[in-house]
Parts: structure tokens; C-alpha cells; sequence
């Protein structure tokens, strides 16, 4: 009997264990980012870096295009690249994309309230000894701001 009633006390208790586990994982679940957010969609702008170099973006579509318009890049860009975005604080997005054409990752911090952007960018990641790693971390300003509704 004492075997018994050790046995079911053990088993409500690891029940009810089991129960609580489970909450947790479900409260942990209500926490995960879900999908991609395009927040940037309908906006454009120019972007300078301090080096005189210009780039002007559209976001359409939960794509991205830029088109370098000074510097010694000028006339080149990309467009329909998918992006991915989030909004972490007023008029503050984090944006970022990967152009597999190119071997290239970004991760670009856009704040509108001050106008600046801040970049972190692994171009052409094949990291080979004929061609190494070159990564990017600036800062511009924003002109020409746009939002298209």
C-alpha cells in the first residue's frame, strides 16, 4: 500500500511537472520571432558615406534595388532582392539581405528620426587567398526620403 501511494504521488508530481515544462514551452514559443517583416516596402532614399560615395534604394514588394550614384561604382546596383526587416524602435528598422549573385551579406541599421544609416557588410564571403575577405562597417546620412502609400 505504502508502495502504491508513493508510486501515485510521484506521478502527479511528475505530471504536474511535466505540465509546467510544457508551459514554459509554450510561453517561450509566444517569444519567437515569426516571419520576415517588409516594413521598408514604398519607401526610397539616397544614402552618402563620408568618402563621397552615394547609393539610392527603393524597398517594393519585400524586395530591395540600389543603384550606386556616386563614387567609382556609380551606374551599378541590384534589384529584386528579397530583404527581410524589423522595426526596433521609433522611425528605427534593422534591414538585411543576402545576394547570393554576389556573395554578399548585409545587415543595414536605418534611422529616419536622425537621418543615418549604419551598414555591416561581408562582400564576396569566398574567403580564398587569390581573393580575401573584405567586410564594410560605416556609417552615412539619409537624403531624399520617401514614402510611397
Amino acid at each position: 500500500m505504502k508502495t502504491k501511494l508513493i508510486t501515485s504521488i510521484y506521478l502527479v508530481l511528475f505530471s504536474v511537472g511535466l505540465g509546467l515544462a510544457q508551459n514554459k514551452t509554450q510561453e517561450k514559443n509566444n517569444f519567437q520571432f515569426g516571419e520576415p517583416e517588409h516594413y521598408l516596402d514604398g519607401y526610397s532614399f539616397n544614402f552618402q558615406y563620408q568618402n563621397g560615395t552615394a547609393i539610392h534604394f527603393d524597398f517594393y514588394k519585400g524586395k530591395a534595388k540600389y543603384k550606386w550614384v556616386a563614387g567609382p561604382a556609380k551606374g551599378n546596383g541590384n534589384k529584386d532582392i528579397p530583404y527581410r526587416s524589423k522595426k526596433i524602435g521609433n522611425d528605427l528598422y534593422i534591414v538585411n539581405w543576402h545576394e547570393t549573385g554576389k556573395k554578399d551579406y548585409l545587415t543595414v541599421v536605418l534611422d529616419f528620426e536622425k537621418m543615418i544609416v549604419h551598414t555591416s557588410i561581408i562582400i564576396g564571403y569566398v574567403n580564398k587567398a587569390e581573393r580575401p575577405l573584405k567586410t564594410v562597417f560605416k556609417s552615412g546620412i539619409i537624403d531624399h526620403l520617401k514614402k510611397n502609400e
